[in-house]
């Protein structure tokens, strides 16, 4: 057996023994799959955790979501935001939380959350202007893109150092040196994980897809725009890692991943991009220490 299958085996052995979320989330878990669930019942079990309620409010006064007045209570935020949408926003907190209680020698983990906050606001920016306005997964899908990677270094850290030292020496992705070293990606390994602990089959795949959205043949339009969001989180100067690959926006808008992307439905050239940019740089620097510092 060579060593990329044993890498595998190993994997998916470890992946099997993560426990389940707390028990918090496993309830909100029990209402996403309840269409009669109600804002009281969502908000007796958001007042048990004030950090999260805390949260809530935040992402709710977020610049992205462009509300016109400031939001001050939670059955205030329940309101605007939509029971599904804070249902999404819970179980997001829920998987960071979940990973927050180790720290990494290897990864910036306050530099990782950060990447994963903000390209969860651009997912709901970039919906609401490709008219994708009602899409509670967008903002799920946007905050846990990326666990796989944090997965590899709590759960798998000498392979995850590995990796790291090959994106730094070679200039490559994430995703090209855990193919070189494990035969699997972080992105593989986080659907796996997901799966695990029964999240929504569109989250699963706009995580499994967000690198490569033209090969979801159920969600496409969802996982185009977590693609797009981790590409302009990035060209706004929020990678997840210093060292890694960066993105050429010029090289980008005349890629034949644009063409497909332009070919599914969505206008997107040069000055588009470089606009869009422009306008998610603006939204964060509004944003000042309120979601930026969530994960401090």
């Amino acid at each position: 057996m060579n060593k990329i299958k044993r890498n595998k085996n190993k994997l998916v052995k470890r992946i099997q023994q993560i426990p389940t979320l707390p028990i918090i989330s496993q309830k909100i878990m029990t209402i996403v799959g309840n269409e009669n669930a109600s804002f009281e019942e969502l908000a007796r079990i958001i007042e048990k955790d004030q950090a999260l309620a805390i949260k809530i409010l935040k992402v709710a006064n977020s610049a992205f979501y462009g509300f016109l007045s400031s939001i001050s209570s939670l059955e205030h935020a329940l309101v605007i935001l939509g029971i599904n949408e804070v249902k999404s926003i819970v179980l997001g907190f829920s998987v960071q939380n979940f990973f927050s209680h180790s720290e990494s020698d290897a990864f910036d983990r306050t530099r990782f959350w950060k990447h994963a906050i903000i390209c969860s606001q651009v997912a709901k920016l970039l919906g609401r202007h490709y008219n994708m306005r009602d899409d509670d997964s967008l903002f799920l899908a946007g905050l846990i893109h990326d666990m796989g990677k944090v997965v590899l270094d709590e759960y798998f850290h000498e392979e995850f150092l590995q990796i790291i030292k090959h994106v730094c020496s070679n200039n490559s992705t994430f995703s090209e040196a855990e193919r070189e070293i494990l035969g699997t990606t972080h992105y593989q390994i986080a659907a796996t994980l997901l799966k695990q602990w029964d999240f929504p089959d569109k989250v699963i795949m706009q995580v499994l897809y967000h690198h490569a959205p033209w090969y979801d043949e159920n969600y496409g339009t969802k996982s185009i725009i977590i693609y797009l969001a981790n590409i302009f989180t990035k060209l706004s100067g929020y990678s997840c890692h210093t060292d890694e690959k960066q993105i050429d926006p010029h090289a980008f808008a005349n890629s034949s991943e644009i063409d497909f992307i332009i070919k599914s439905g969505f206008d997107l050239d040069y000055e588009t991009i470089k606009n869009l940019t422009s306008h998610i740089r603006e939204s964060i620097s509004v944003e000042g220490d309120n979601i930026m510092r969530l994960f401090e």
